[in-house]
């Protein structure tokens, strides 16, 4: 029988390479005189305009085609495409991202990974989402960013770019429809409101779907979802030399129940005898301001604003029962208030980046909890206060055509304070994050770059611990030596980058068994030393002029060099949360009569929920594919994403209490219609 399938493997394998191959011959691809270029992409990973190409980090770029092509709506969409990058959905919009094998759990109030939305600052998980309208590029920069970005940008930073509204008005509205009852609605316009001074855009959306867990008790579905966005883009250009432009957007959560459920369940039910919700929204605003002094000086101001509200209430016993009874209510405000001033100049030889940035942050927290074994409802009241200040220097410098040196160093000082009723905790730190390379091109379509840099993410609190335990944790710091190798050829129809890194992980924070009167209490503490070393790249490949090919993968290999969490010694152990591999593999054909297809592959390797490495979720693969036909007023596509209706939970998160669900197969149809 195993003789079989691997026959049947090999014919299938054989019919789609016969038929890709006849392809790409059917289009001409011999013909490079008459075959499209790739087209470049600027970035501003750097905090200037880049040719990607040029960027000595590694890097993904995501632009508004792309994430249309795949369907990517929001920054968890992101993940399967991106080599090295994963993200771990908890609840509504609270994330905690993974990448080259460094998490950061969200209850520490601090992200490993940095959202930067039109410059916004999003440095822990709570309310680490954005929805993807009227955007000109994504960039995922992977590596320590301390020197830019400063604080939880310790292994990456992910920027989120806003299109520009200007002289050509533009307006469409969209239209999808799915399994389990999803509809969407979208629309956007954009244009001038005075030519060549004064352009607006405008975008919104409606989602709602219906859950995938079944509530038994209820006879209905338990985790249903529904979300109102809105996004407002003002631009002014009075002068040449001048620009000025407000973005203010806000989204509204109307969801149920979370998709996660007690380790006791099975089968994706529950019988929760609760009405949860789980309703937050978020508001962001940023201010960016520009000036042109001289065609080699420049001066920047971002001022931003964001505001995240949760309110929900969650039934954490997923059942009926008032011997198991533990319903939770959470209401919170996360309000963060930065500015960062930056100065580039360029010519000939140099490029520099210098700013100073400031940032303060409130966090007032309510939280209720309804217990069977506490007599009466507990209640806890906590504010979080941090102020950060920081200033930074970048400059690259030509040493010959082809050589070239940077360098740069950050210092940020962050000071916290925790409260509640029962204490009053500080904490305080210093870090310097420096940088150093060099940059040689090999050719003309050739570079190699070779870097040391340094990241770290903050400390935080530990509260209510018991005597002789630290009330505070230090910031984790990490060292990476990196090289890379970034290129293109066949006439700039297929590019390419590959880069090659070892990390070395001080000051880890990880969890300490402490003793208690009832048991064990787990904390944070910096008693973890590690190493993570790992490879990772993409191809880009512009077949024929219909036909585009690209491939993507990344493999990490991180293990505790040092780690004694109180009770056992876990040194060798690979750190949770960090998948092995992940990788996609893609086609897409777009003729010019206006059909287009598309498909993937992605998946990821075996990854462990904890740091004693016995709870492990398998590697696994997700199949999507869309197909259309796309005019120039209007668009209309078929899809599918995971075909194969393939399940990836995490079973056994928390300590083996909770089962994080993936989602199900959604198949739909989705149309746009251009009316500008």
């Amino acid at each position: 029988m195993k003789k079989i399938e691997k026959g049947l493997k090999k014919l299938k394998l054989k019919i789609a390479l016969s038929f890709a191959v006849s392809l790409i011959f059917s289009q001409g691809v011999y013909a490079e005189n008459t075959l499209q270029e790739l087209e470049s992409i600027t970035v501003t990973a750097q905090k200037t305009e880049e040719n990607l190409q040029d960027v000595p980090i590694s890097m993904t770029v995501f632009d508004e085609v792309t994430l249309d092509d795949r369907n990517i709506n929001e920054i968890n969409d992101m993940a399967k495409y991106t080599p090295g990058l994963d993200i771990i959905g908890y609840s509504t919009i609270k994330y905690a991202p993974t990448m080259r094998g460094i998490y950061a759990d969200c209850n520490t109030f601090n992200a490993s990974v940095g959202l930067y939305v039109d410059g916004v600052p999003v440095t822990d998980g709570s309310g680490y989402d954005q929805t993807l309208m009227d955007i000109e590029r994504v960039e995922v920069l992977r590596g320590p960013q301390g020197t830019l970005y400063g604080k939880n940008t310790e292994v990456g930073v992910i920027n989120v770019i806003t299109k520009k509204p200007d002289n050509e008005t533009r307006g469409k509205i969209g239209v999808k429809l799915g399994s389990d009852n999803l509809r969407e609605y979208t629309t956007s316009v954009s244009g001038p409101l005075v030519k060549d001074k004064f352009y607006i855009g405008v975008a919104a959306k409606h989602y709602e779907k219906d859950g995938f867990i079944q509530n038994t008790y209820k006879n209905e579905t338990s985790n249903d979802q529904e979300h109102n966005y809105g996004k407002i883009h003002l631009r002014w250009t009075p002068t040449d030399d001048l620009e000025a432009s407000l973005i203010s957007s806000k989204i509204k959560y109307d969801n149920a129940a979370t998709k996660i459920n007690s380790s006791e369940n099975e089968n994706r039910e529950v019988t929760s005898d609760l009405d949860a919700y789980n309703e937050p929204e978020v508001l962001l605003n940023a201010l960016n301001i520009n000036y042109t002094v001289s065609d080699s000086l420049s001066l920047s101001s971002t001022t931003a604003h964001r505001k995240y509200d949760e309110i929900r209430n969650n039934d954490w016993d997923f059942s009926n029962s008032d011997e198991k009874r533990f319903h939770a209510i959470t209401d919170g405000t996360y309000e963060t208030l930065s500015e960062e001033l930056k100065l580039n100049y360029e010519n000939d030889k140099i490029k520099l980046v210098s700013g100073f940035f400031a940032e303060t942050q409130d966090i007032h927290i309510v939280k209720i909890n309804d217990k069977w074994w506490k007599s009466s409802i507990e209640k806890l009241i906590s504010d979080r206060k941090t102020d950060s200040i920081g200033v930074f220097s970048h400059l690259t410098y030509k040493l010959s055509n082809k050589l070239s040196v940077l360098g740069g160093v950050r210092y940020d000082n962050v000071e916290q304070e925790y409260e509640d009723s029962t204490e009053t905790i500080e904490n305080s730190e210093n870090e310097v994050s420096p940088k150093i390379g060099l940059t040689y091109d090999l050719s003309e379509n050739m570079m190699t770059y070779a870097t040391i840099s340094k990241g770290y993410r903050s400390g935080g609190f530990n509260t209510g611990v018991p005597d002789g335990y630290s009330k505070t944790y230090d910031k984790e710091t990490l060292y990476s030596y990196e090289v890379g190798l970034k290129g293109s050829v066949l006439n700039n129809r297929l590019t390419y980058d590959i880069a090659v890194y070892h990390m070395d992980i001080n000051d880890m924070q990880v969890i300490l068994n402490a003793p208690t009167a009832g048991g064990i209490m787990q904390i944070y503490g910096n008693a973890g030393e590690a190493t993570s070393q790992g490879v990772e790249g993409s191809l880009n490949f512009q077949a024929t002029n219909s036909l585009n090919l690209f491939a993507g993968f990344s493999y990490t290999h991180i293990t505790f060099d040092e780690y004694h969490n109180g009770t056992e010694d876990l040194s060798g152990n690979r750190k949770e949360y960090a998948p092995k591999y992940n990788f996609t593999i893609g086609a897409l054909y777009r003729a010019g009569n206006g059909f287009y297809a598309s498909a993937d592959v992605s998946g990821y390797g075996d990854m462990y929920l904890d740091t004693a490495n016995e709870r492990k979720r398998d590697a696994y693969e997700l199949v999507n594919v869309k197909c259309g036909y796309e005019t120039e007023d209007y668009d209309i596509y078929l899809y599918a994403k995971n075909i194969f209706d393939k399940e990836y939970d995490l079973l056994g998160t928390q300590g083996g209490s909770y089962d994080i669900y993936s989602y199900p197969r959604e198949i739909g149809v989705q149309f746009t219609y251009r009316f500008l």
